[in-house]
């Protein structure tokens, strides 16, 4: 027996092997579909300038071979059906030009859309870089409040508005503030870097943890509430007041110290003011 060939579907492999659309091709070859849009467009352009262009070639002999006629002269047969022909010329002349000028409108529009599209782009790629920036100025203030003791206290105990955290994580937390917010004589060069992989929230080791945990715990410490008003210590507090009162006595004594020495000031000015009375002599008056 022999064995059946095996069927070839003809229209599908027919389909595959369609050669693809101008546009398509262009689509295909481009970094982006406004640049491809934008090719295709300055494609048809040039294709219009030639056809034009050819077109106003056979315009002009056309007019020739009609002067020609007027004059008198014989004109081969082929000559005679081109000069039938010269309207419908001047059509296809008019219709290219008309194009021409659709095509230039699509391709300023479309220079337009994509000089918008620009801007677009960059006002949110510098809205998204404020924003990371804004982020890393409250990670900062957040790591470095967290290295006073009265901080860490509330956060141990959940106390004054604090969230609780386990002493593990606080832990990593000090850690990690450690090294993100250096001493005034440490170089800065290396410590962005912790702050980047810290946004990206990687899954690279970070004192003894992840940066995606430590994303995760500084998401709950900003979402609190807390680093919004930190609560003073009751210390301090005592210490201000007492500042404060000594202030405002030292504030009173020099008031009355000036008080004392305007009116002495002015007491010494009215005894120089206040003229010397000479006694009068005393005169007699005889009556006649």
């Amino acid at each position: 027996m022999k064995s059946a060939k095996p069927q070839v579907n003809h229209s599908q492999h027919g389909e595959s092997q369609r050669a693809m659309s101008p546009l398509q091709s262009t689509l295909s070859s481009a970094a982006s579909p406004s640049q491809a849009y934008e090719t295709y467009i300055d494609n048809g352009l040039i294709c219009l300038k030639h056809k034009i262009r050819n077109i106003e070639k056979k315009k002009l002999k056309l007019e020739d071979y009609k002067d020609r006629l007027k004059n008198g002269e014989q004109l081969n047969p082929d000559q005679l059906e081109a000069v039938e022909k010269y309207e419908e010329v001047l059509h296809n002349l008019e219709f290219a030009k008309e194009l021409q000028k659709t095509f230039s409108g699509l391709s300023q529009d479309l220079l337009k859309a994509q000089k918008k599209a620009q801007r677009r782009e960059h006002m949110l790629k510098l809205e998204a870089e404020k924003k990371k920036l804004r982020t890393i100025l409250q990670v900062q203030y957040v790591l470095q409040n967290l290295t006073q003791e009265h901080v860490q206290k509330d956060f141990k105990g959940g106390l004054n508005g604090a969230v609780y955290l386990p002493l593990k994580e606080l832990d990593y937390l000090i850690k990690f503030s450690k090294l993100t917010c250096p001493e005034r004589n440490e170089s800065l060069s290396s410590h962005p870097l912790y702050f980047w992989d810290l946004l990206e929230g990687s899954e690279k080791a970070v004192v003894g943890t992840t940066y995606k945990h430590m994303k995760d715990l500084l998401s709950k410490l900003l979402n609190s509430g807390y680093f919004e008003s930190i609560p003073v210590p009751k210390n301090a507090k005592e210490k201000e007041v007492s500042l404060e009162e000594e202030m405002l006595i030292k504030s009173e004594k020099k008031k009355q110290l000036l008080k004392t020495e305007s009116v002495k000031e002015s007491e010494s000015l009215m005894e120089l003011a206040q003229p010397e009375i000479q006694p009068q002599e005393t005169f007699a008056f005889c009556y006649v």
